[in-house]
């Protein structure tokens, strides 16, 4: 942390000057007021998001930052959400005002292009209108890390000191401003004015709080005053009046409207209606369409509204203005027998599937398809007419929908997809959330969602919250503000089923295993046998296969297709189209522990992934691997499972390939895209095991791979070799707390060169 004296000198030339940035055009249905635009204690509640929140909110907006790492101001390298999430801390300053900041000054949020210079000025800190950024003077304020701790601080040193600088603006006095006296109502507005010292600038600043976080109902979620019959749908921040009750009980449960303040109605733009019932056919000249929820999906032709056993009775006249709201959809032609979806069951298996579209898509848990088609009756088909469908993706929950997980007492809301973690039982209440409205699924299906940004609650509704509520049969959620704890989640073996090999170690890992790496003899172990999810380490086994089945590594490329390629927590920087050589893919894959690019790998040898699995399968097999089995290639899926014994017979038998030792070997990588299209060629990245690059180990680490999902824990194996004579240790952990990932297989890898 810096000095915060040292900030006084730079506040001096921040004062009267105008920071350029980007304008912003959105638009709030609240009144901006210039003498209040924040409160003090928005402004210091610097605990609103950890780092996953704000991770999750680059990715939500499809942000260049969410994948960018560089210099902090202390010159290690971190993604830019740990840098923000570090400032936001230590100076005890809300992480919401440096990411509207970031907007509000480069438009980094959003910006999928920014350039160099953006990111070097990032806050606009130490910069304005007259100066030259080749201004030596300011040079230390440039860099991603610096801007942003400059920015925090700055905040921070106006709050220690804004009593002791008569000069500087404060609440409770007047200033001409734009030739506008405003008078700031406290202290967070006065510094606003102090930093931009300009009403537009600062409006823009408001309207990006106002658009990105006083919306607290997630997108999906119906709301309605308690004064109004009038229920609306949260859609992209607008609110959609719905213009009937059949068009809303045809749509929706209507248990889950949450009944609001006049006052948080009028907060969101309001957007087009909702007129008709789901599932009508409506008629516009010579084009029929089908209503699909909020997509209007328009038939091939009128033989196809015959075929289908529609009648004209049933048709709803209506003119170009009734479906322009509406989105444009797929066509349905006479080949589809069942456009609004079939549930279905297979008779040998008795696996569940929802058909639509020409694909089929796996029903997790039935809780999903009851709540999501509640009325729909499950048909059951024998295996082979699966044949007939395309695999697509898992069927997840509805937007808006409340679940839990079973054997955890979270508790999340669907939004776009996503589940949102609500942060407390305090925020549930204080929403209006009904605890009978919660849908219970079991691991699998929540792990299917991937995570948004957890949900708080707004200080203006706190007086809403009824502290009676608990949750029926579940233990309480979590306290106000605790960030999601997903290690509640991990898999662990009961203490009386726990059984040691040799001198037992003190650990948090549920599983440890010490083995000598020329012998194969297994030197100390704790649950070496216990089967669990292996999340990542999966990588390993593709990689061999992709190697043994002749992947063209050197010469061999491979072009981005989204629709084919894109896995489950896809976070591989590319645009579609873009080409990208198969060994850098490979380091993706093995170094970052990337999902993406093992899919795009895959492909290069097999267009059938499930076929590709199914000889990951068969190669376990060969190799006597009896507890290991694989059911993807990236390991997000908890089928993916082995044990610590069989895991390292896997390891060492798979890095005989001195290609794929050579990778796991890395300490990091960098390359550039054989094609790029979205002017962001460079791609770089550190081994995601940080023992890699950490300096005094007391070992080398010769290779290794880490894994982890929330049911697995952390892992980590590793190849090590004592310095002084050469003898090698593979060590592998699994079942860690995520805190502990790292720390854990150090202390046990120094155990090991002292006493072996």
């Amino acid at each position: 942390m810096k000095n915060l004296a040292t900030k006084l000198i730079v506040f001096l030339v921040i004062v009267g000057m105008t920071i350029p940035g980007a304008s912003v055009f959105a638009d709030s249905s609240t009144e901006f007021n210039p003498n209040f635009i924040i409160s003090d204690e928005e402004m210091q509640d610097w605990g609103t998001m950890d780092r996953a929140d704000i991770q999750a909110f680059l990715l939500d907006h499809r942000s260049y930052l969410s994948n960018y790492r560089t210099d902090d101001w202390e010159g290690t390298q971190r993604l830019a959400s740990d840098i923000i999430y570090q400032a936001a801390r230590e100076y005890q300053i809300n992480p919401k005002y440096i990411l509207v900041k970031l907007q509000k000054e480069q438009s980094l949020i959003t910006n999928e292009n920014p350039t160099q210079k953006a990111l070097n000025w990032a806050t606009g800190y130490g910069v304005c209108d007259s100066c030259s950024m080749n201004d030596p003077s300011i040079q230390k304020f440039k860099g991603f890390g610096n801007q942003v701790d400059y920015a925090a601080g700055i905040m921070r040193w106006y709050y220690d000191n804004y009593k002791n600088e008569p000069w500087i603006m404060r609440s409770g006095q007047s200033y001409l401003i734009d030739g506008e006296l405003v008078s700031p109502t406290n202290l967070a507005t006065a510094f606003l004015y102090t930093y931009t010292p300009h009403i537009h600038g600062n409006q823009n600043f408001w309207i990006l709080w106002q658009k990105w976080f006083d919306q607290i109902y997630p997108d999906g979620s119906l709301i309605k005053s308690e004064d109004s019959p009038i229920v609306y749908l949260l859609e992209e921040s607008k609110k959609r009046p719905i213009g009937s009750m059949t068009a809303l009980v045809t749509r929706f449960d209507p248990k889950l409207i949450v009944e609001v303040s006049e006052d948080e109605i009028r907060r969101y733009e309001t957007g087009d209606k909702i007129d008709f019932p789901n599932y009508s056919i409506l008629k516009n000249g010579s084009t029929y369409y089908l209503l699909d929820n909020l997509t209007l999906r328009p038939f091939a032709n009128y033989d196809v509204i015959k075929k289908l056993g529609y009648h004209p009775e049933e048709f709803i006249e209506v003119n170009k203005s009734d479906i322009a709201p509406f989105e444009l959809g797929k066509t349905i032609t006479a080949d589809l027998a069942n456009p609004l979806g079939k549930l279905v069951k297979l008779d040998e298996t008795g696996e569940m599937f929802f058909l639509k579209d020409g694909k089929y898509h796996s029903v997790i848990d039935k809780a999903v398809a009851k709540n999501n088609f509640p009325n729909m009756e499950i048909s059951s088909i024998p295996a082979e007419e699966m044949n007939e469908f395309e695999h697509g993706d898992p069927l997840l929950l509805k937007d808006g929908t409340l679940f839990g997980i079973e054997g955890s007492n979270r508790i999340y809301v669907v939004e776009n997809g996503r589940k949102r973690h609500i942060a407390s039982e305090d925020v549930y209440n204080g929403l209006g959330y009904k605890w009978e409205n919660i849908v219970w699924v079991n691991q699998f299906a929540g792990m299917a969602h991937e995570n948004g940004q957890s949900v708080y609650l707004r200080s203006d509704l706190n007086d809403n919250i009824d502290q009676t509520q608990t949750v029926a049969g579940q233990s309480s959620i979590i306290d106000e503000k605790q960030s999601f704890d997903p290690d509640l989640l991990m898999q662990k073996t009961p203490e009386e089923d726990t059984q040691y090999i040799g001198e037992k170690f003190d650990t948090a890992s549920d599983v440890y295993l010490v083995a000598d790496y020329d012998s194969g003899e297994i030197l100390m172990g704790k649950n070496v046998d216990v089967v669990r999810p292996i999340a990542s380490f999966t990588k390993v086994m593709t990689a061999y296969r992709l190697l043994k089945e002749g992947l063209r590594t050197s010469a061999g490329v491979t072009t981005y297709n989204p629709e084919e390629h894109n896995a489950s927590y896809h976070t591989f920087r590319v645009t579609v189209g873009e080409k990208i050589k198969n060994i850098h893919l490979m380091y993706a894959m093995l170094i970052s522990s990337l999902n993406t690019p093992s899919r795009m790998l895959v492909d290069s040898v097999e267009p059938n992934e499930s076929d590709f699995v199914r000889r990951m399968n068969e190669q376990a097999k060969e190799w006597g691997l009896d507890n290991t089995k694989f059911a993807d290639t990236s390991g997000i899926y908890t089928e993916n499972k082995s044990t610590a014994r069989e895991y390292f017979a896997l390891f060492t038998r798979a890095i005989d390939n001195v290609t794929l030792k050579n990778i796991l070997a890395m300490k990091g990588y960098e390359y550039d895209e054989v094609l790029d299209l979205d002017d962001k060629p460079h791609h770089y990245d550190y081994h995601s095991n940080d023992l890699v690059n950490e300096e005094g180990l007391k070992y080398n680490i010769i290779a290794s791979k880490t894994g982890y999902l929330y049911e697995s824990g952390a892992g980590l194996i590793m190849l090590i070799e004592r310095p002084e004579d050469g003898k090698k240790f593979v060590i592998i952990n699994m079942g860690m707390p995520k805190d502990d990932r790292f720390a854990e297989p150090n202390r046990l890898a120094e155990l090991v060169v002292e006493q072996f």
